[in-house]
C-alpha cells in the first residue's frame, strides 16, 4: 500500500492520516502516527458559496483594492508599461464580453506587476452617442412619475437624463469590475479614470477640433454619408450592422437617348432608321431614380447595340454583358453594332421622370463588366462613386430626402412626404412601368442601424469631416510598426485594418443627435459660412471650466454664449450668427481619448478589445492619433472575440441563453470565472460560454487550491507569520538528483508561463500550469518525495521543505495574475504582507540550479518506470518489489548516478526512490532489442511498520532509518 493514497493530481491529507490510523493497522503500528511529519494547515481545503463571497470581499477592501496604487508608489517609472483602456459604453448591464475584456487587460496588468513593472492604466467610458441616449429615452418613459404622454423633447432635457443615465451606469459597472479583482483606481476621489463627459476631456476634444480644423485636416461639405432616418442622424462604418436576408427590387429600366443617339458619331454611321434608342441601366434603389443626374460608363470598355427578339427595341449595353444581361431579360439579344467606350461621351438621354431633362453620360473608372448591363445610374446624392464622380466635374447635387427619409418638397409632386425606402421603391416603379424591361426582387445584404436594427440610406447632406485621404498613407505606415496579437492571426488582421485605411476616402464626424460634444461652430445666416475661432473657443472653454458640463451650449442665447467684443472682432452681427446643432462622431469622441490620458508625448504599449474594433476604435484612434501627432497612439494591438452560448449562438435575452457574469462570479467565485477567460478568451474569434466550461473552470481553481494547501501543510505548518518570512536556503550538497531535475523543471515552468503571458497566450498558459501541477509536482515529484518528506530525517525534511517553498512561492507567482484571490488568501497563512508587495522584497535563491547530468539521469529513470509498471501488477504495493534490470551502457551510465551498484541488488537507492520499488538490480545490457529488459517480483518479507518504504524482517518491524529517526526525536 502506498504512503498516501494518491488520487487524480491533489493530495488529500486525510488519506494519509486515515492510513495511519484506521483499523487495518495493527494497535502497535499507531504510535508511530504522531512521528510522521505530516503536512497541516489551517488553509480551508474548500469554501462555501458563504464564505467564499466573504473572502473575497474581505480580500477586495483589506488588499487588492490598494494595488494601483501600491505599485505606482513601490516600483520605478523606468520602463513602465502603459495598457490604454477602450471605453466602454455607459450604456447597460455588464456582459461576459465586458468580463472577457476587462479580465484579459488585468492578466496582463498583474503580469507586469509581478514582473517588477510600473503599471500605466487608467481606465475609461464612453458617455455620448446614440446608443446612451435611446436607453436614457427608454428609462425615461418606462417611468411613472412623468405626465401620461409627455416625451423628451428639448435637448437639455434629453441631455439630462442620458447624462443621470450613463453616470448610474458607470456607477454599476465600476462596482462590477473592481468585483472582479480587476486593477484600476476605482476610489472616486482618486478620480482614477475617465470619462467623455468629463470637462477636462471635453476641452482636450475642442481643442482638437480646433487644431485640425485650422490645419485644414477637418472641413465642411455637402457629400453622401450612411444616414439612419430611424435615428434622423448620420453614422459611421462602424455603426453599422449588415441584415444578410434584406429583400430589394432588382430593377432593369430602359431610358431614351436623345434624338436615338445620333450625337454620337459611331451610332451615327450605322445609319439607323426612327427607331429609338435605349440605354439599359440596373438598380436596386429605384427610390434613388428621381435624384438621376448621369449614366456612368467606362471608356476602357466596348459597348454594343442590340435587338430585342422580345420587343424589337434597340438597346445599348456593355458588350461582355449582353450575354448576362440576355439571360436575365430572359430572351435573346441580337448584336447590330459594337463600339468603343470613348464614342460614348456625347450622348445625352432623357431623365427617366421628366424627359424635358437632358443629362450627360460621364467616364468614371468604378463602372465594372461584372454584371448589371456596364451602364451605371448615377445619383451623386445618394453614392460615394456617383458623388466624387459629379464632384470633379463641379455639378450641383439634387437631395430629394429629408432627415426622416421622406422625399421633400422638390421631388416630383406624386412622391412628397413619402418614405422612399418603402413606399418610394413602389411609387417610382409604378411611374416607370412603361420603361421597366424587368423588376423582381433580389436577397442581399444590406446595412441597418446598428441600434434601431432599421434600414439606412446612403444620402448628401452637410456634414463635418476628417480629410483622411492626407492622413491614410502616414497611418498605414505607423500600422507596419504596430504588433498584433495574438501572432496567429496578426497578418490576417493588419489587412483588414489596412483595408478599411486605404477603401475610406473621408470620415464624417459630425452628428445630429443631442447627446454628445457640440461642435464648436457658429453659422453666418446668410452665407451658411461656419466660423471657427480661437476667441471662441477660449470662451466655451472658460464657461465649461466653470460650469463643469457643456450643456451651456445648447441653453444659452448666442448674445448670452458669445461676448460682443468677440462678434465685434469676428466682423459680424448677433443677427447673422447661429450656434451649430451637430455633435461630434461617437468614434471621434472616444478616438481621441489618448489625448486626455496619454498627452501628446506617450504612446501606450497597448490597445486590448474585441475584433469589431479594427473597424471603430483602434482605427479613430490610429487617426486621430496621427493627425495630431504624426505617429500612432499605440505599439501593439491585442484582440479577443466574441461570447456566445456553446451552440456558437449570440446572447440574446430573446433566446434566453444570457449568462450573466455576476452570477457566474458568485456561484462559481471570481477566480473560476478569470479562469474561464483565462483558458478560453484567446484562441478564436468566438468564446464559448457555458456552465460546463465554467464549472470545469471552477474544479481546477479548486484543484490549485487543493495544491496550495498541500504545499502550506509543509512550509507554514504554524500559519501566517506577523512579519515577513526570510528567505528558506536550500543546501545543495544536500539534494538528490530528482531534486535537481525538479527545481530545474521548476525554473523551467516558470520561465515558459511568463513568456507566454509575455506574448499574451493566455490559453497556453493555462495549459502549462495544470499541465506542471498535475504531472510534473503532484504526479512526479510530490509523489516521489513523500517518503522523505513525511519520514525521512530532520536535514531531508528541512531541505525538501526549502524546495517546497520555493514551489510555492513559484506557483503563486504564476497563479496570481489569473487567481489572485486564491493566491492572496492563501498567502495570508504564510506571510502576514500581502502577495504582491511580500513578492517584491523576496530575492530569488540563486541556488536553484540545476545540473543536467542530474536532468538526463532522471529522465532516463522515468523512462525505465514505465517499463517497470509495465511489467508489475496493478494491484500490488510497489515498495514489495524486486526488480532486475538490463540496459545499454549508455542508459548504464545514466543510471548508475542514482544506483551506484552493479548486480547488487540496492534499496535505498535514488532509482529505487523514483521507481517507488523495494530494490533494485542493474545488470549489464544483453543481445535484448528492447531499451531495457525488466525482470521484476514480489518480495515476502513485511514492509517497515513506520515509513510502509524498506523491507524489514519478523524480528525486527522497524527499518534502520526509521529507528534512526525515532532516536533522535
Amino acid at each position: 500500500m502506498l504512503l498516501t493514497r494518491y488520487e487524480g493530481w491533489a493530495f488529500r491529507l486525510r488519506d494519509a492520516k486515515r492510513y495511519f490510523s484506521t483499523k487495518s493497522v495493527p494497535k502497535a503500528e499507531i504510535k508511530y502516527t504522531s512521528t510522521i511529519n505530516l503536512p497541516k494547515t489551517k488553509f480551508p481545503a474548500r469554501l462555501s458559496v458563504e464564505k467564499r463571497t466573504e473572502v473575497e470581499d474581505q480580500l477586495r477592501k483589506n488588499c487588492l483594492n490598494q494595488l494601483y496604487s501600491w505599485n505606482r508608489n513601490a516600483l520605478p517609472a523606468a520602463n513602465e508599461f502603459v495598457l490604454h483602456d477602450g471605453p466602454p459604453y455607459a450604456n447597460g448591464d455588464l456582459h461576459m464580453g465586458h468580463a472577457v475584456n476587462k479580465i484579459l487587460k488585468d492578466l496582463i496588468l498583474k503580469h507586469k506587476m509581478i514582473s517588477g513593472t510600473r503599471v500605466h492604466y487608467v481606465p475609461g467610458w464612453d458617455c455620448h452617442g446614440l446608443p446612451i441616449e435611446l436607453k436614457a429615452l427608454e428609462a425615461f418613459n418606462r417611468r411613472k412619475h412623468h405626465a401620461p404622454g409627455k416625451t423628451l423633447q428639448t435637448a437639455p432635457e434629453i441631455r439630462n437624463t442620458a447624462r443621470r443615465f450613463a453616470l448610474e451606469t458607470i456607477a454599476k459597472q465600476k462596482s462590477g469590475f473592481e468585483y472582479w479583482g480587476v486593477t484600476g483606481a476605482w476610489n472616486d476621489d482618486d478620480q482614477g479614470y475617465y470619462r467623455s463627459l468629463d470637462p477636462s476631456y471635453i476641452g482636450a476634444q475642442l481643442r482638437l477640433f480646433s487644431e485640425l480644423y485650422e490645419r485644414k485636416l477637418i472641413y465642411r461639405d455637402l457629400k453622401p454619408v450612411y444616414w439612419s432616418p430611424s435615428s434622423q442622424s448620420a453614422l459611421a462604418e462602424a455603426e453599422l450592422e449588415y441584415d444578410e436576408a434584406h429583400q430589394s427590387p432588382s430593377l432593369y429600366l430602359k431610358v431614351a437617348l436623345e434624338n436615338r443617339g445620333t450625337s454620337c458619331p459611331a451610332i451615327n454611321q450605322r445609319q439607323l432608321t426612327d427607331e429609338q434608342v435605349f440605354a439599359v441601366i440596373w438598380t436596386t434603389t429605384p427610390w434613388t431614380l428621381p435624384a438621376n443626374q448621369a449614366i456612368c460608363y467606362n471608356p476602357t470598355l466596348e459597348y454594343s447595340i442590340v435587338q430585342s427578339s422580345a420587343s424589337g427595341e434597340l438597346l445599348l449595353v456593355g458588350k461582355e454583358l449582353v450575354d448576362y444581361l440576355a439571360a436575365q431579360l430572359e430572351t435573346s439579344l441580337t448584336v447590330l453594332q459594337t463600339i468603343p467606350g470613348t464614342e460614348l461621351s456625347t450622348i445625352k438621354y432623357h431623365h427617366p421622370l421628366d424627359r424635358s431633362k437632358l443629362l450627360p453620360f460621364l467616364p468614371a473608372s468604378h463602372v465594372k463588366a461584372e454584371k448589371g448591363t456596364g451602364l451605371v445610374h448615377t445619383a451623386p446624392a445618394h453614392g460615394p462613386e456617383d458623388f466624387l464622380v459629379c464632384l470633379e466635374r463641379k455639378m450641383s447635387v439634387e437631395n430629394l430626402i429629408d432627415e426622416r427619409g421622406l422625399y421633400n418638397e422638390r421631388a416630383p409632386s406624386f412622391l412628397a412626404g413619402k418614405y422612399a425606402l418603402t413606399e418610394g421603391n413602389t411609387l417610382v416603379t409604378e411611374a416607370l412601368r412603361d420603361s421597366v424591361l424587368k423588376l423582381s426582387t433580389i436577397v442581399h445584404s444590406y446595412p441597418i442601424d446598428w441600434r434601431t436594427k432599421r434600414p439606412v440610406m446612403l444620402r448628401a447632406s452637410d456634414q463635418w469631416f476628417i480629410d483622411t485621404n492626407r492622413l491614410k498613407e502616414r497611418a498605414l505606415e505607423e500600422m507596419q510598426m504596430v504588433e498584433i496579437y495574438p501572432h496567429a492571426s496578426s497578418e490576417v488582421s493588419k489587412k483588414v485594418l489596412e483595408a478599411q485605411l486605404r477603401k475610406r476616402p473621408y470620415w464624417c464626424i459630425s452628428r445630429q443627435r443631442a447627446w454628445g460634444v457640440p461642435i464648436p461652430v457658429l453659422y453666418d445666416t446668410v452665407t451658411k459660412e461656419p466660423i471657427v475661432s480661437r476667441a471662441l473657443l477660449a470662451v466655451i472653454e472658460d464657461r465649461l471650466k466653470r460650469e463643469s458640463t457643456i450643456d451651456f451650449w445648447w441653453t444659452a442665447s448666442v448674445e448670452e454664449l458669445v461676448p460682443a467684443e468677440l462678434v465685434h472682432r469676428l466682423g459680424t452681427s448677433y443677427g447673422r450668427l447661429e450656434k451649430g446643432k451637430d455633435i461630434l462622431d461617437i468614434w471621434f469622441d472616444s478616438g481621441v481619448s489618448w489625448l486626455s490620458v496619454l498627452g501628446y508625448d506617450r504612446v501606450a504599449d497597448l490597445y486590448l478589445e474585441g475584433v469589431d474594433q479594427f473597424t471603430g476604435w483602434f482605427q479613430s484612434s490610429l487617426l486621430t492619433s496621427v493627425a495630431a501627432r504624426d505617429k500612432a497612439p499605440y505599439k501593439a494591438i491585442f484582440v479577443h472575440g466574441f461570447a456566445v452560448d456553446e451552440n456558437g449562438l449570440k446572447m440574446s435575452k430573446s433566446l434566453g441563453n444570457v449568462i450573466c457574469p455576476k452570477q457566474i462570479a458568485k456561484q462559481y467565485g471570481c477566480d473560476a470565472l478569470r479562469w474561464w477567460v483565462c483558458a478560453h478568451a484567446t484562441q478564436h474569434t468566438s468564446i464559448p460560454v457555458s456552465h460546463k466550461l465554467l464549472g470545469s473552470s471552477a474544479e481546477n481553481v479548486q484543484k490549485l487550491r487543493a495544491i496550495l494547501k498541500f504545499l502550506l501543510g509543509v512550509v507554514a505548518p504554524d500559519g501566517s507569520r506577523t512579519r515577513a518570512r526570510p528567505n528558506v536556503d536550500i543546501q545543495p550538497d544536500r539534494l538528490h538528483h530528482i531534486d535537481r531535475y525538479y527545481l530545474q523543471q521548476l525554473e523551467a515552468f516558470h520561465q515558459t508561463v511568463f513568456s507566454l503571458y509575455d506574448s499574451y497566450q493566455h490559453s497556453k498558459a493555462t495549459a502549462a500550469i495544470l499541465n506542471f501541477c498535475q504531472s510534473t509536482l503532484s504526479g512526479l515529484y510530490l509523489h516521489v518525495i513523500k517518503d522523505r518528506l513525511y519520514c525521512g530525517t530532520g536535514d531531508e525534511h528541512s531541505n525538501l521543505k526549502a524546495i517546497l517553498d520555493a514551489t510555492y512561492r513559484t506557483v503563486s507567482k504564476v497563479l496570481w495574475p489569473i487567481v489572485p484571490f486564491l493566491v492572496e488568501e492563501s498567502w495570508k497563512y504564510y506571510e502576514a504582507d500581502h502577495f504582491y508587495s511580500s513578492n517584491h522584497q523576496h530575492q530569488p535563491n540563486a541556488t536553484l540550479r540545476a545540473a543536467p547530468q542530474s536532468v538526463h539521469a532522471v529522465e532516463c529513470a522515468l523512462e525505465l518506470r514505465h517499463a517497470v509498471y509495465q511489467q508489475a501488477q496493478l494491484n500490488v504495493n510497489t515498495w514489495l518489489l524486486e526488480v532486475a534490470v538490463e540496459c545499454s551502457d549508455s542508459d548504464l551510465a545514466l543510471l548508475t548516478m542514482l544506483h551506484p551498484s552493479l548486480h547488487v541488488p540496492e534499496r535505498s537507492t535514488e532509482l529505487c526512490e523514483l521507481l517507488q520499488v523495494g530494490s533494485v538490480a542493474l545488470l549489464k545490457p544483453s543481445s535484448s532489442e528492447n531499451r531495457f529488459t525488466v525482470r521484476v517480483k514480489k518480495s515476502d518479507r513485511p514492509l517497515c511498520q513506520r515509513c510502509r518504504r524498506y523491507l524489514v524482517s519478523e524480528q525486527d518491524p522497524i527499518c534502520p532509518r526509521c529507528n534512526n529517526v525515532l532516536s533522535q526525536r
